[in-house]
């Protein structure tokens, strides 16, 4: 049967996966891994009992979820849920990891304390993520009804695509409260314009309870001034709808009041910032309590991707926060959903440079990455426009990490289209993430052997986006390349080995064929995302 062929309902698909599990040898088999009895990290990799230990994880499971987590070849899962069990708490929900031969990388508790199946700690998720922050005092009538998500601070932010909703439009009325008298010379509202909904008419500007302006607003969008007789200093300033066009709706909106003094200034500006969720400071103290409490186990730390200096998010100065963030942790995470999170499957690269960003910046710690599954995400628009994330996609992400550093692997299974769903991933890239973790299980020993740099590289025509990485073990010299070109153009790479020598077979682990060394040197085709590891014996003459 052609398991890549189904085209399965969610629910069928579990069902698949759970008989699955029953009968094929080793899938999904419910048996616990072996008891932790010590973590390591040594050279920015994990060592479990002794032996190296390549973590592949999920994120924020309901326990019924485990069994199928576990079949898609994850030795690990993260956060926590209670999920439909309410009355589920962390020691039950590691239990529940456990039988499903999953290891645990839970919040702090004291419960947890010496758990045979922890893995490590996690900080609360992306301290980086700002929030908005806005100083503007400006208060509602008590008849308005605010919407939270227009919040009336907007009506001073300065953005003049922002607005705030005023239920119901006629006789709202509403004041700005000023930190500093200000003098203005013409005051200014500007109108938007919506479909159904009301428009303000006329309006009037008060201060200390004396009428300062009152005017007649015209039907069009964007800011609307008016000199005043003379000039006025307040420090409170109120506005009043004294007449509205009506709309099919009683609700409108307005998009930003100004207040211009002599210099042309608007002082009733109160631009917004962002701010960090949690400042470093913050997950400092907090790694330093955990660590107090428990230090047998390291702690993991999810960064946004915003640290690529490709998204612009924060203002330079920010930049200089990540290297304190990176200090509050023992091991450093990042989530770049290229497909999944924006639509734009040409961004896949980001996850090869911002891998490499992070682990300059982490320096001894280990490095993971959050790696997309599915389409389905809630902020890239209708489902029938989502493009897919493949299982190509997937294994390239993987790779183009492990490639540039990552010791660890995480997989994002969310979903919220059609419907939410925890672990979302299509019946097609489970198996992909079978396949992909089961090589990464097999071959972590080689993945996380000692760096041999430069005993290889690669080289690629036309400038397509090639990376390798170089180990050795057990006496062989493996390489791990991948194609992560988000041109999706194939190429035929050479690749150059010091002292190989002509004739020697390079076995191309998983794919059942071999190629023939030419003297320090040989070739191979790569596809669109193709992914290749060489493994060869031995990697050069014992004398040298």
């Amino acid at each position: 049967m052609n398991i890549r062929m189904l085209r399965l309902a969610p629910a069928w698909t579990d069902l698949l996966y759970a008989l699955m599990s029953f009968a094929l040898p080793g899938l999904g088999r419910a048996s616990a891994p072996p008891p932790i009895s010590q973590v390591e990290i040594r050279e920015r990799a994990f060592y479990v009992n002794g032996q190296p230990f390549f973590p592949l994880m999920s994120w924020l499971q309901d326990a019924r979820n485990f069994k199928v987590v576990k079949a898609a070849g994850m030795n690990a899962t993260a956060g926590y849920t209670a999920g439909t069990n309410r009355k589920s708490n962390l020691a039950a929900y590691m239990e529940q990891a456990a039988e499903a031969g999953l290891y645990g990388v839970m919040p702090f508790d004291v419960q947890l304390k010496g758990h045979p199946f922890v893995l490590g700690y996690i900080h609360g998720d992306e301290p980086d993520l700002a929030h908005t922050i806005n100083d503007a005092h400006v208060e509602a009538d008590p008849s308005l009804r605010i919407n939270p998500q227009n919040p009336l601070w907007k009506l001073v932010d300065g953005d003049p695509s922002s607005w705030s909703v005023l239920d119901p439009l006629e006789n709202a009325s509403f004041t700005i409260h000023l930190p500093n008298p200000v003098t203005v010379e013409s005051l200014g509202l500007a109108v938007t314009i919506s479909k159904g909904l009301a428009l303000p008419k006329t309006v009037a500007f008060l201060a200390a309870g004396r009428e300062l302006l009152k005017t007649n607003l015209a039907p069009k969008p964007g800011l609307q001034q008016f000199p005043l007789s003379q000039p006025a200093t307040f420090k409170d300033l109120t506005i009043r709808i004294l007449a509205i066009t009506p709309g099919d709706q009683a609700w409108g909106s307005v998009g930003e009041v100004a207040g211009i003094d002599a210099a042309g200034r608007n002082v009733l500006l109160a631009p917004i910032r962002k701010e960090p969720q949690a400042w470093p400071e913050q997950t400092l103290a907090e790694y330093r309590a955990i660590k107090a409490a428990d230090s047998s186990r390291p702690v993991f730390m999810t960064l946004t991707g915003n640290f690529h200096p490709f998204f612009k998010y924060w203002p330079e100065k920010n930049y200089a926060l990540y290297p304190a963030y990176i200090a509050a942790t023992d091991v450093a995470g990042y989530d770049i959903y290229p497909i999944y999170g924006w639509n734009k499957p040409d961004w896949i690269h980001l996850g090869h440079e911002a891998t490499e960003m992070l682990v300059k910046m982490a320096v001894h710690r280990p490095v993971y990455a959050w790696i997309e599954t599915s389409k389905g995400g809630q902020w890239t628009g209708p489902l029938e426009g989502q493009k897919e994330v493949t299982g190509e996609h997937i294994k390239a992400e993987v790779w183009m990490c492990i490639c540039r550093g990552a010791t660890a692997i995480g997989y994002f299974t969310h979903i919220w289209k059609p419907s939410y769903a925890q672990f979302g991933v299509p019946e097609a890239n489970r198996l992909a993430l079978r396949q992909i973790n089961d090589q990464i299980t097999r071959l972590a020993r080689a993945i996380l052997g000692q760096p041999r740099e430069a005993l290889a590289a690669i080289q690629s025509p036309d400038g397509v986006k090639l990376d390798m990485m170089t180990r050795e073990c057990d006496g062989a010299l493996y390489l791990f390349a991948v194609n992560y070109d988000e041109r999706l153009r194939a190429a035929t790479a050479t690749i150059r080995v010091p002292h190989l020598a002509a004739g020697n077979p390079v076995s191309v682990v998983d794919e059942q064929r071999e190629i023939t060394a030419d003297e320090g040197r040989f070739a191979d085709h790569f596809a669109p995302l193709a992914v290749h590891i060489y493994r060869i014996t031995p990697p050069r003459p014992a004398a040298l």
